[in-house]
């Protein structure tokens, strides 16, 4: 190419220019694929996918407990249950035989976490009423009754009708008398089912 003055050099300049950032950015959008997407387009929070609501043998015997604060589970004979004052959250005590629980099912529902400073501390995932959660067991350093601690928290459960677009969690936690006592409580979990007259806009 024959340049005949410096302004049309330099105006050639500007235009391969653009030509590249123009084509490089084409190859970038089409090489992305799926990671551009418009504005309007809204993700789901992972925590909050729904799994398929898997039917759950309930073992003879056990009975319903109607919270009336937006979900139910069943419980082994011999258990009492109770509601329990609360400000910002529904609370309530599940005793039995063998176990102690408390539920906390709120915007404020605390996700357990401190129990990842006790010792022999496991984790592990658990769908309950398609709703993902997670379980969490420890020993307790400092217990003033039986120091295994067994808790489930479900940080996105439902969008429920006293908290308008927001997500309510649930927390269940207490203690076991012995280790293998925490299988009875895991089948607890497994039996909450989430009452869809008080839930809005539920995914």
């Amino acid at each position: 190419m024959v340049y005949t003055s410096g302004m049309s050099r330099s105006a050639a300049f500007i235009i391969a220019a653009v030509l590249t950032l123009a084509v490089a950015g084409a190859f970038t959008y089409w090489g992305l694929g799926g990671l551009i997407h418009p504005p309007s387009v809204v993700h789901e929070p992972l925590a909050a996918v729904r799994n398929p609501v898997v039917a759950i043998e309930v073992p003879p015997g056990w009975q319903q407990i109607d919270t009336k604060q937006g979900f139910s589970f069943y419980v082994p004979p011999g258990t009492q249950f109770h509601q329990l004052p609360g400000t910002d959250s529904f609370l309530g005590e599940i005793t039995g035989p063998t176990f102690v629980l408390q539920y906390d099912f709120g915007f404020y529902s605390n996700d357990l976490s401190d129990a990842e400073n006790n010792p022999d501390y496991s984790e592990k995932t658990m769908s309950v009423d398609g709703r993902n959660g997670l379980v969490r067991q420890a020993t307790l350093r400092e217990a003033e009754g039986w120091p295994y601690f067994i808790g489930l928290y479900i940080q996105q459960a439902v969008f429920h009708a006293a908290y308008p677009g927001r997500w309510a969690a649930l927390e269940i936690h207490g203690t076991v008398a012995s280790p293998q006592d925490r299988a009875t409580v895991e089948q607890i979990f497994q039996t909450i089912r989430f009452d869809k007259s008080v839930v809005k806009n539920t995914k």
